[in-house]
């Protein structure tokens, strides 16, 4: 119809026709790129939110499984700590447990935050619908520092297998239980290779410790920011136990 107008008025020479007709197509061009940036504006901003709100997920998560791994590592180093203290001062009477810890404490553990949401952004190219350019900032030096983490942590996991089999073929296990563990206590307060691999392995799972406490702050710094903004009333310590989907 316009078309139609347009060639009518050139045909009469009504220029005032003519220039009427070029601005009501120019205004609807216009306006339908308008309409179509303002619609790819707002589709933007809610994968925006989807973004954010699985990542938040996901750093609450993370960190409730971190601090987990980390005290499950703080529990037998301590445990197994005891152990070792009763066995350099030779005394029977101080060991407490069931001698697993011995097994138990020279794990490392290598620490699993879910990195899903931070692969998609960070590896899938996605950063950039992330507005805030002070978060997304934070976003790529989490994933850099978790991962930097995971390869300390792999230091730890090599330099442990020196000393395993030295721990490990001192002990057997238990008729019944393979979480008990038998030893000759006189013969492992004797042999001083044994007591050092010990307490190498020690010292190995309390730096574990310590770095998967590290993890686990790099990831709670996330969470507060993103929940913030996000607009959520953040928690500064989360109650885990009232987390679930933790899928192990």
């Amino acid at each position: 119809m316009i078309l139609a107008r347009l060639s009518k008025a050139i045909r009469e020479q009504n220029w005032f026709a003519v220039g009427i007709e070029f601005i009501i197509v120019i205004l609807g061009v216009v306006i339908g790129f308008q309409v179509t940036s303002w619609n790819e504006e707002r589709t933007e901003r809610e994968t925006e939110q989807i973004y954010l709100s699985r990542l938040y997920r996901d750093m609450q998560l993370s960190v409730c499984r971190i601090q987990r791994e980390r005290d499950n590592v703080a529990e037998w180093n301590g445990r197994a700590q005891t152990t070792l203290n009763a066995l350099l001062s030779r005394d029977p009477d101080a060991v407490t447990d069931s001698g697993f810890e011995l097994v138990a404490s020279t794990r490392v553990q290598t620490g699993s935050p879910f990195r899903a949401t931070l692969n998609e952004l960070i590896n899938g190219g996605r950063a950039n619908i992330i507005t805030n350019e002070t978060l997304r900032a934070q976003i790529a030096e989490t994933d850099a520092e978790l991962t930097s983490y995971d390869e300390y942590i792999q230091i730890l996991v090599n330099a442990q297998g020196t000393f395993l089999n030295e721990v490990h073929s001192r002990l057997r296990p238990s008729p019944g239980s393979v979480y008990r563990i038998t030893y000759d206590f006189e013969a492992l307060a004797d042999d001083d290779v044994f007591l050092n691999s010990l307490g190498h392995a020690l010292r190995i799972t309390d730096a574990n410790k310590a770095w998967l406490g590290d993890m686990a702050d790099v990831a709670d710094n996330l969470r507060v920011a993103v929940g913030t903004e996000l607009g959520l009333d953040v928690p500064d310590e989360l109650d885990c136990d009232t987390l679930d989907g933790d899928a192990e």
